[in-house]
């Protein structure tokens, strides 16, 4: 005779799904959005034929070329394809300060009791994301034009500064913000102020070429 079959234990047992704050009407519509977007990604791609794998293979091979003649690493000084100097340095200074602007504040929203997404956590978790893509993006096109930085670094502290200047915040916790920000600008643009003479030299790592060559970052 069969006795009772004992009863099966696993480490979801003590977790109450309501704790997970998995806001499922927000993550189908996230999902249909992403749905939406790649139709009109194809849509788009369609309309414009094939100028995008034209781009890719026009200056992929050049840089195969340059790299096939001169040797190894020659192809980090292609300039084919390649946009002007500032247009990298104010792409990568929009995703820098980006990044800065939303990664704290998303943060502090979901983990602040009085926040707008307190517990929302798929919310939370799309912004990182989109921080994260923009940090790739930034750091990336920044390699392109690293003369950039130090005026990157000045400008965003500068535009923390302000923020905490005209904020609402106690008077402690925004002097002591400008302080910390106010020191740690001056020192970084200090000790990055040299890049500012790598201002005609052309160097593209391996890593940003696959970024340029799938968008338009680099022309036609």
């Amino acid at each position: 005779m069969i006795g009772r079959v004992p009863r099966h234990a696993s480490l979801g047992d003590e977790i109450d799904p309501g704790s997970l704050f998995v806001f499922i009407p927000g993550a189908l519509a996230s999902g249909f959005l992403i749905s939406i977007g790649l139709l009109a990604g194809d849509a788009f791609r369609k309309v414009r034929g094939n100028a995008g794998t034209e781009r890719r293979v026009k200056h992929t091979g050049a840089a195969v070329a340059d790299e096939v003649r001169a040797g190894a690493g020659a192809s980090r000084r292609t300039r084919s394809g390649l946009r002007s100097r500032p247009v990298y340095g104010l792409v990568a200074a929009v995703s820098l300060a980006l990044v800065v602007i939303v990664l704290p504040g998303a943060t502090w929203n979901f983990l602040n009791p009085e926040g707008y997404i307190e517990d929302i956590g798929w919310i939370w978790a799309v912004s990182v994301l989109l921080v994260l893509g923009f940090a790739v993006l930034g750091v990336q096109t920044l390699r392109i034009a690293p003369e950039w930085l130090p005026l990157i670094i000045a400008a965003v502290g500068a535009g923390v500064v302000f923020r905490f200047t005209v904020g609402d915040e106690p008077a402690v916790v925004r002097i002591a913000v400008i302080v910390a920000v106010v020191v740690t600008a001056v020192i970084s643009t200090a000790l990055t102020w040299r890049l500012r003479g790598r201002r005609g030299r052309v160097d593209v790592p391996p890593s940003v070429r696959p970024i340029l060559t799938r968008s338009p970052l680099t022309r036609p």
